[in-house]
């Protein structure tokens, strides 16, 4: 075979390997993931991983399997994605997983949201990740987290007004952000759907804004 035929076989076989192994491992352009280490760079969880998955899920197949439930990586989506792969909640939660987790957490307990990547190991809220429950839990704890320090879900007992008047008189300047919020009460304490209601249209503060005007 001429030298210069065998020189060009050469450089193809070697350029066809060249090609082969830059695909390999990455399929996906937003996976950052290091062949010759062979895995994710350090920060890759939590936050990392969903804009490659979000850019492309198949990329993730040919490493995590076909069902995303470990594959030769043997690290299964499943260990923190409790509505399947692709979904961190379960899928009917929609947007509404402040409302629909009391009963989740009642029939299941804590520990698939309790683990360092989605809420902390003590709940205490992971960075770019899941919020620390007493974001909105007043009172309790963590594992047994109570809405409100005076007891009652609502303000709609004798005891549970007095509590909520209590909560406020001890701390007049208080900023409200515990009950102003977009889960709790709303931005404007004008209710939200399936949580806190109207601070204002149930016939307890009247027309006017709760909220002092230095708040």
């Amino acid at each position: 075979m001429p030298q210069i035929t065998t020189k060009v076989l050469s450089f193809a076989v070697l350029g066809a390997l060249a090609l082969a192994l830059s695909g390999c491992g990455d399929a996906n352009p937003q996976a950052s993931f290091d062949p010759a280490a062979g895995k994710h760079p350090a920060n890759w969880l939590p936050a990392g991983h969903s804009a490659a998955a979000e850019e492309d899920i198949n990329g993730c197949v040919e490493c995590h399997g076909d069902a995303l439930d470990g594959g030769i990586a043997k690290v299964s989506c499943l260990t923190c994605h409790i509505g399947g792969a692709t979904s961190a909640h379960p899928v009917l939660w929609g947007g509404l997983a402040y409302a629909l987790h009391a009963g989740y957490v009642g029939n299941n307990g804590t520990a698939t949201c309790a683990t360092a990547l989605c809420h902390g190991t003590a709940l205490a809220g992971v960075a770019d990740s899941g919020p620390a429950c007493t974001n909105c839990h007043m009172a309790g704890t963590a594992q047994a987290p109570q809405i409100h320090q005076w007891g009652g879900v609502g303000a709609t007992t004798i005891q549970d007004i007095a509590g909520h008047k209590a909560y406020f008189q001890a701390a007049p300047s208080i900023s409200f952000t515990t009950c102003r919020n977009a889960v709790c009460h709303g931005a404007t304490l004008a209710g939200v759907f399936a949580s806190g209601p109207s601070c204002i249209k149930n016939g307890c503060h009247g027309p006017g804004n709760p909220v002092p005007a230095e708040n």
